[in-house]
């Protein structure tokens, strides 16, 4: 029997030139000129930089631009700036009779409107109150004098009805008392078509009132639409104008 002859060592050479590259050969034949088994140049670069930093942060005080971020961040947090009270608005107040509500003596009557009749100005600043009624209306602070003295609903000692009083107090020093301290000087100012009314926060079914009669004093009634007026005007109060108690200042 005859036997096939061995490739000859020039087919062996071809076969090795020609035959694909096998994982042994991608680890040296990829353009990196470290074996595999040592970490890449670009590696111990990227590891040797934060190193560098480190060390010289620790040794000559540097800071780096990520913690003078964080800093100022940290300070423009703390300085926020702070929230201010919004300024009372100014108003004249007219009852259903187009009478005007004035200051004579320290206490509030509606008179007729006349054009030498200068009317009060009211000074409206809106009020926190944690439990309102929604359905009640916007609750409210008034005052009058230049907002020195501000109206109050309260039972006298003795007195079986509350009333309308007016307290030498403060507009702005009484917007910044507890609640428990505002709430007998809050109102619920209620929208009724083109006007409102003025509902006692601490005596609930009592509203500012008028009389039909003019000059009387300014009072509080829970009987509505009968003799007396709960149902004003607010007319807004320009700069030009100005009430008696702030003419003769």
């Amino acid at each position: 029997m005859r036997t096939r002859p061995g490739p000859s060592r020039s087919e062996i050479t071809e076969q090795k030139t020609n035959r694909a590259p096998g994982p042994q050969d991608r680890a040296t034949n990829c353009g990196d000129p470290w074996p595999r088994s040592y970490p890449s140049s670009r590696f111990l670069l990227s590891h040797f930089i934060p190193l560098k930093m480190s060390f010289l942060e620790e040794n000559s005080g540097v800071k780096t631009d990520s913690e003078d971020w964080e800093r100022d961040e940290s300070q423009s947090c703390s300085e926020a700036p702070k929230v201010t009270a919004k300024a009372p608005e100014k108003f004249s107040i007219y009852d259903q009779d187009h009478k005007v509500l004035v200051l004579d003596c320290g206490i509030l009557r509606a008179v007729p409107d006349r054009p030498y009749i200068l009317p009060e100005t009211f000074f409206v600043l809106a009020s926190h109150l944690s439990s309102a009624c929604e359905e009640k209306g916007s609750p409210i602070l008034l005052a009058v004098s230049k907002g020195e003295l501000c109206l109050c609903c309260e039972k006298d000692k003795g007195q079986s009805k509350p009333s309308l009083q007016l307290k030498k107090k403060k507009l702005t020093d009484l917007a910044t008392e507890k609640e428990q301290a505002r709430r007998p000087f809050i109102f619920y100012r209620a929208e009724v078509g083109s006007k409102n009314t003025l509902e006692s926060v601490t005596h609930p079914g009592w509203f500012i009132c008028t009389s039909c009669n003019s000059g009387e004093p300014v009072g509080m009634t829970d009987i509505l639409g009968k003799r007396e007026h709960t149902e004003f005007s607010f007319r807004r109060v320009h700069k030009a104008e100005m009430s008696p108690t702030e003419a003769t200042e």
